[in-house]
């Protein structure tokens, strides 16, 4: 072999041809995973310098954004939100992540000194809010989801689901209609031999709302942030900055787990689960999915964090308190014209 092997990197969700392509000592085939990406991915800025400035603009202009997504993947990793599975790409083997996987002892090369690896970002929202603390368990976490989302589809869409022990249902669908009607939040509908909602429980989908438009009106602004390091500034709203909501909402202590669901619920995403959405109450994958921008996000420094946080609620305080000097001047406004009309003409 040559004294050196290219690898060619892909990341799944990417297109084909966003291709990372390095080249290291011949010695790296026989190193660890977490080893070979600490080589790609420097864990200093130093080092994330030094590696940027050796691209090959001219070969590839489009290879800053693509190292950018890797890395991004590689900081999620790093910081536990996901793990890297890494799947046998043009005749490359397959390793199963983690720090003790190597390519020592196996066919890793073409024979042209090249080695090719897809890495696949694997996301388990509902793991890293149980190893977080932000629920009381995977299991009660579960069954709260369960009521919301079963109250969402009998609410929104008008489901209708038998009475537990009418029809052969899904066991869980059963015993989240038992749980809704133990809480007071469904009765049995005579009418139609089904379970109905209450107006407990549409209170109870009203607080949610509530809670959720907090959200919004408090976080939404941090949605789309860009920061300018020339003037240390951070920009909102210019359509090409990262989501830091959730990131906002950990630092001001909200729990992400519920504040990334309900903002889900409340943004139309469920909708599209309408058909056969009864199958999917039970399903694990289904509820990973809709929390994934709990571990599928933009990491940003603590110390950056809190200064774009702080200019944040800066914005929002001045567009407040803009409101409320434009509301005063309307009602200014209203009550000088009525005092007008109490005056007849000279």
């Amino acid at each position: 072999m040559k004294g050196h092997v290219i690898f060619s990197l892909q990341l799944a969700g990417l297109p084909a041809d966003a291709i990372l392509e390095v080249r290291l000592p011949v010695a790296s085939v026989g190193i660890g995973l977490d080893e070979l990406l600490d080589s790609i991915f420097p864990l200093d800025e130093e080092g994330l310098t030094l590696v940027q400035e050796s691209f090959d603009l001219e070969e590839n202009p489009d290879l800053p954004e693509i190292y950018q997504s890797f890395l991004m993947v590689v900081e999620q990793s790093r910081a536990g939100l996901c793990r890297i599975a890494l799947s046998e790409q043009l005749g490359a083997p397959t390793w199963e992540g983690g720090s003790q996987a190597t390519l020592s002892g196996r066919d890793s090369s073409d024979g042209s000194g090249r080695v090719s690896l897809l890495l696949i970002p694997v996301y388990d929202a509902l793991e890293y809010a149980a190893e977080q603390g932000y629920d009381a368990g995977e299991s009660e976490l579960l069954e709260w989801l369960q009521l919301c989302v079963t109250l969402f589809f009998l609410d929104k869409h008008e489901a209708r689901l038998p009475m537990p022990g009418s029809a052969k249902d899904d066991d869980v669908l059963q015993r989240v209609v038992e749980r809704l009607l133990d809480l007071g939040l469904a009765i049995p509908s005579e009418e139609e031999g089904s379970i109905a909602i209450t107006a407990e429980a549409r209170y109870f989908i009203g607080r949610l709302l509530a809670e959720t438009e907090s959200y919004i009106d408090q976080f939404d602004l941090f949605n789309d942030v860009l920061w300018d390091d020339e003037s240390g500034q951070a920009l909102f709203g210019t359509g090409h900055g990262d989501d830091l909501r959730v990131e906002a909402f950990i630092a001001e202590a909200v729990d992400p787990v519920r504040a990334v669901f309900l903002l889900r619920l409340y943004d139309g995403t469920l909708d599209e689960y309408v058909e056969g959405w009864e199958s999917l109450v039970s399903s694990r994958d289904f509820y990973n999915r809709i929390l994934e921008p709990l571990v599928d996000r933009t990491i940003a420094p603590a110390d950056l964090l809190d200064e774009i946080i702080n200019q944040g609620f800066s914005v929002l305080d001045d567009a407040r308190q803009l409101d409320a000097e434009r509301d005063s001047n309307v009602r200014i406004a209203r009550q000088v014209g009525t005092a007008r009309q109490a005056f007849p003409p000279p």
